[in-house]
């Protein structure tokens, strides 16, 4: 993940699942609930993601704006009712950083294109972008400026349908609640 800690700004599109570097410890523990991976291979999966958020607590982090489905905050962990509160919780908290925006896709939206799954685009200091794209097969880098560009396109048609940042804070303050 060199380019996420070179990366100058982050654009993360997540419909199904807290973004990575927003995720508390047990909530990412339980996004790899059911895979095939031994215990240390989870642990070592959860250490690297967590230790990753250091860059947002950087002197100079990266501008991340994570654009989430609402559907993400109300969403149960295995039934875990806690692992939720926490985790809406946290993402409040990170909501307030000077350099996090967290928009909401408001849950009646409909089909819209974010529906096609979650990506991040990064912009690197020397102007270049690279993109990352998760599936259920094994995740790819693309490089290639037509294919990013292609998901800049998506990613400013996903962001229109968002709420605002302080709406979708006052989304996310509520879900927390809602999870007590």
């Amino acid at each position: 993940m060199d380019w996420e800690r070179e990366a100058v700004a982050l654009r993360w599109f997540e419909h199904c699942w807290v973004p990575g570097l927003l995720q508390t410890e047990a909530y990412a523990r339980a996004t790899l609930a059911g895979e095939a991976l031994t215990p240390a291979e989870a642990d070592d999966i959860v250490a690297s993601r967590i230790d990753r958020q250091a860059i947002l607590r950087r002197e100079r982090p990266p501008l991340l704006i994570a654009v989430i489905h609402e559907l993400v905050l109300h969403q149960s962990a295995y039934g875990d009712r806690e692992l939720m509160r926490e985790q809406v919780e946290h993402l409040a908290r990170c909501a307030q950083m000077p350099s996090v925006q967290i928009l909401v896709v408001p849950r009646d939206v409909g089909m819209y294109p974010g529906l096609g799954g979650g990506f991040i685009v990064a912009e690197l200091p020397e102007g270049e972008h690279v993109a990352h794209v998760d599936s259920q097969a094994p995740a790819q880098m693309i490089k290639d400026a037509s294919s990013v560009a292609t998901l800049n396109r998506r990613w400013e048609r996903i962001r229109s349908e968002a709420h605002s940042r302080p709406q979708s804070l006052d989304l996310i303050r509520k879900a927390a609640g809602s999870w007590t």
